[in-house]
């Protein structure tokens, strides 16, 4: 009995040298088996995931060895969460912002520069429609390529135009233009109650604002990004913030917001067959297609002093905390880059020049509008310092709620005051 039980402890022992001998060495835990696991965080939801899910469903055809998994994070706190995910790093390996978050995610150093994975893996990056790259760019390097974009534009009404025997607005047109087509639609009853509005415009969006500066060939701040006096208050901005105004109170020919605090002033007038014209960006295009109170028309914004147009974008970076940054940049190329505007089409406006062009979309008389409005762009203030939202936006907007609702603001007095305060903000935090 003593002689087998110390064979059983022999044997016992050098079963358990043999497996130490040849376990291997703990496995990723983003990878199980060769199979590789990324995750890629989206502000989108609802409808908007569907063209996330088919990209990542042709991906994974394509790549039987990697999962993407999609996460989902709706609401104002998207990039709080995504922030702190990234502090405490657990976030995704591939991060869905927008353009005006771009500099202070690259200041908190967020994002893996792309230039070498680039170069490397021969991407051609001259696929992108003019201007798209551009917001995923800070310092010459680039950390996001482009998922979806708009310009701006104005929508009209041909059935309000038609009626009024006013022709149509044509490219090339001028903010006098503009205006004089608005006070020929905007209609009165006997009583003299607007019946029917000229234009509605998007009340203190103090972005989209940023399009009448550079019409009027203004700036909001210095190309250094270190002043906002000089360029906030300068005689182009107050004359853009001052037609704007006029559009409301002299003129009369735009409703008064409906709900200041709400995107775009809360209007609906546009979408009830109540005004002619409407200027904002390409969002609720889809739902004036389908509206019978509307026959839909898109042309370019007015010009003034020069031809101009502002962008809105949104793209994907690899997170600088991904453990697989290889394969998140496999997936970036893939759904930035041809394949994903295959589908992107569908839902918005595609980046790669060529899906735009053999789709048709280029030539359509309507999306070939937003198309070419891209030749148009110019940089938004965001892209000169990090500090816009904290410094110049709040006290923009409170110029634009002053000079909508008060017929009498002194315009030039309250640009003045506002650049004072918001060269207060960024010397505060620039230092």
């Amino acid at each position: 009995m003593k002689m087998q039980f110390r064979f059983m402890i022999i044997v016992l022992m050098l079963s358990l040298v043999i497996s130490a001998c040849t376990t291997t060495a703990p496995t990723n835990p983003a990878t199980t088996e060769g199979t590789i696991v990324i995750r890629a965080g989206t502000g989108d939801g609802g409808d908007g995931l569907t063209p996330h899910q088919q990209i990542i469903m042709n991906f994974e055809d394509l790549n039987p060895n990697v999962i993407v998994q999609l996460e989902p994070v709706s609401g104002r706190d998207y990039y709080a969460r995504l922030l702190t995910q990234l502090a405490a790093k657990a976030a995704p390996d591939i991060i869905q912002i927008g353009d005006d978050a771009v500099p202070s995610f690259v200041t908190k150093n967020a994002f893996v520069p792309l230039d070498t994975y680039l170069k490397d893996s021969n991407f051609d990056t001259s696929i992108y429609l003019p201007g798209l790259l551009d917001p995923g760019r800070i310092d010459g390097k680039q950390y996001l390529l482009p998922k979806d974009y708009s310009p701006l534009a104005v929508y009209y009404n041909k059935k309000l135009f038609d009626a009024a025997s006013v022709p149509y607005p044509v490219d090339g047109w001028t903010w006098e233009d503009l205006l004089a087509t608005a006070q020929k639609l905007t209609l009165k009853d006997a009583s003299g109650n607007v019946t029917q509005w000229g234009i509605q415009l998007p009340a203190a969006w103090t972005t989209g604002f940023e399009y009448w500066v550079a019409a009027a060939g203004g700036s909001l701040i210095s190309e250094d990004g270190k002043s906002f006096v000089g360029a906030m208050d300068s005689a182009d901005v107050v004359r853009a913030v001052q037609f704007y105004a006029d559009l409301y109170n002299k003129y009369q020919v735009a409703p008064q917001p409906a709900d200041m605090n709400a995107f775009g002033g809360g209007n609906s007038e546009f979408a009830n067959g109540k005004a002619a014209m409407m200027l904002f960006g390409r969002w609720p295009q889809g739902g004036f297609k389908t509206n019978p109170n509307i026959s839909l028309g898109v042309v370019a914004p007015p010009m003034d002093k020069v031809r101009a147009n502002i962008l809105f974008w949104g793209g994907f970076g690899i997170a600088a905390t991904s453990k697989e940054p290889d394969t998140a940049f496999k997936y970036l190329s893939y759904v930035s880059g041809e394949p994903g505007a295959q589908v992107w089409k569908d839902w918005a406006l595609p980046a790669v020049r060529s899906v735009a062009e053999s789709s048709g979309l280029s030539n359509d008389p309507i999306e070939g509008v937003w198309i070419g409005e891209l030749n148009h762009l110019v940089p938004r203030a965001y892209t000169f310092t990090p500090y816009w939202n904290e410094t110049a936006d709040p006290a923009l907007r409170k110029v634009l709620e002053s000079v909508i609702l008060d017929p009498n603001a002194d315009v030039k007095g309250l640009l003045t005051q506002a650049a004072k305060d918001a060269q207060a903000a960024l010397d505060k935090l620039g230092k």
